[in-house]
């Protein structure tokens, strides 16, 4: 029977977390794995995704780790022991481990971890093989995320200049509550971009809605520009908002689809607050007034004080929230493998076709052995030996290990666990990077906040000669 452990209700895991399917270690390793890919469950490390790097004289052996020993026998002096240390993190205490690193700007599973809709597929694919699954990450109420988004929406709402056509763009906002920290950046964008463009389309579709014949501006292309000439500043800021919502789509904060989604809903609604209101004007039978500016004045065109303003404060009231781990890791840090044993493994097979048998297995400094006794000779036209050249020595450039990325997130889940059986609730991203982009957006939200303090400027008029001067004939 299966079973599975997942965060409790209410809990949501952003940013980037960990699944861990275990079995039994008489499991299949390669059947079940590829089961979980053509699934469309991810690719799943385990230990027949794993290669064991070897000397082979020269140059690497690439063997994988389910049959290491088919290939080298438990007598080569090549086998170091790194092999069994990483099978040993795979299969131990006679189960079998499958690890996916997880995080939003994934595919499939990935875009948002829904543990319940994980395990559901889990259970259609390995039918009645019994299976454990966990997934590490930081747990947030996806409540209280919800509660913030709709105290931001409803101050904006309040504070918003057109709330008849604002209160369309709040369903949206409020369905992406689940994404977190960014959707709060997310949704001060969106505001930003409504605001920035309302007044500008509204004067656009202002002749269609209202079935103006003759228009101020004139017709065509030229009206257009006329019409819109006062809000050149609202276009270059959606641009700069455009951007910022570029950089979440190609940035991996949040899924790309999820965007796409958002964009298009928003646009959709955008479009739609227009005819819902021009046919509430239909009703009435009345066209309201429309200003036209008469001098040469750089008037403000937008409101973005203080309608983006609680979105910069549920953000940062979003940035001190207690954030600890969902889950308690399965897999003891005993059997972690560092990046320092992968190198020391590497360093052994680089150094292995050059150093004497009896030498000691723990010096691995490969480049002392490239010494003189290490030396290329090459012929000269006679056929005779001309000289030496030092040799270059191994053909293999340096290789990366492979789960540097996925230790380095377990390692610091189990500190985060550490300090939560402490009764200490810290973000589980504590780098450097991270807390950076997140303090970083919260800062652009007030700093484009005031620009509403920008006071407006009257262009400088042009002088006339006296004699065009309209007084003189008084």
């Amino acid at each position: 029977m299966s079973k599975s452990r997942t965060p409790e209700p209410g809990a949501h895991l952003s940013g980037e977390a960990c699944a861990i399917l275990i079995v039994d270690e008489s499991e299949n390793d390669r059947f079940i794995r590829e089961k979980l890919f053509s699934n469309g469950l991810g690719d799943f490390i385990s230990e027949s995704s794993q290669i064991v790097p070897i000397d082979d004289f020269g140059t690497f052996k690439f063997i994988p780790l389910d049959s290491f020993h088919n290939e080298i026998e438990t007598f080569d002096p090549r086998d170091n022991g790194y092999a069994a240390k990483l099978r040993s993190f795979f299969i131990h205490e006679g189960k079998r481990f499958f690890l996916s690193l997880l995080n939003d700007n994934s595919r499939g599973i990935h875009s948002q971890i829904n543990s319940t809709e994980m395990k559901k597929k889990l259970d259609a694919i390995l039918g009645n093989i019994p299976y454990t699954f966990v997934i590490l990450g930081r747990g947030e109420s996806m409540l209280f995320n919800f509660i913030l988004m709709l105290t931001g929406c409803s101050i904006a709402l309040f504070f918003s200049r057109s709330r008849r056509l604002y209160v369309f763009q709040v369903p949206v906002l409020l369905s992406i509550a689940y994404c977190g920290f960014y959707a709060m950046i997310l949704a001060a964008i969106l505001t930003g971009i409504w605001e920035l463009l309302r007044e500008p389309l509204g004067e656009l579709s202002a002749t269609m809605r209202y079935n103006r014949i003759l228009d101020y501006a004139g017709a065509g292309f030229k009206g257009i520009r006329s019409r819109l000439k006062p809000y050149k500043i609202n276009f270059f800021l959606v641009f700069v908002f455009m951007l910022f919502f570029l950089i979440f789509s190609f940035s991996g904060i949040l899924s790309p689809l999820m965007l796409v989604s958002v964009g298009l809903s928003f646009s959709f609604l955008y479009f739609l607050s227009f005819l819902v209101e021009a046919e509430i004007i239909r009703r009435r039978s009345h066209i309201p007034f429309t200003p036209v500016l008469l001098l040469t004045q750089r008037a403000k065109t937008f409101s973005l004080f203080p309608c983006l303003l609680p979105f910069g404060l549920i953000s940062l009231i979003a940035l001190f929230l207690p954030r600890g781990v969902s889950e308690v890791n399965p897999i003891d840090p005993g059997y972690f493998v560092s990046t320092e044993e992968y190198n020391r493994h590497t360093a052994f097979q680089r150094s292995f076709s050059f150093r004497s048998l009896n030498q000691e297995p723990d010096i691995y400094d490969y480049n002392a052995l490239m010494h003189e006794d290490y030396l290329r000779y090459y012929l000269g036209e006679d056929g005779l030996i001309a000289g030496t050249n030092p040799h270059s020595g191994f053909e293999e450039e340096a290789l990366p290990f492979p789960l540097e990325k996925l230790m380095d997130f377990l390692i610091e889940y189990n500190k985060l666990a550490v300090g939560d059986s402490a009764g200490k609730n810290t973000p589980l991203d504590t780098s450097v990077a991270a807390m950076f982009k997140e303090w970083i957006s919260v800062v652009i939200i007030f700093a484009v906040c005031l620009l509403d303090f920008l006071k407006p400027q009257i262009a400088p008029k042009k002088k006339h000669p006296l004699i065009w001067d309209k007084r003189i004939a008084a």
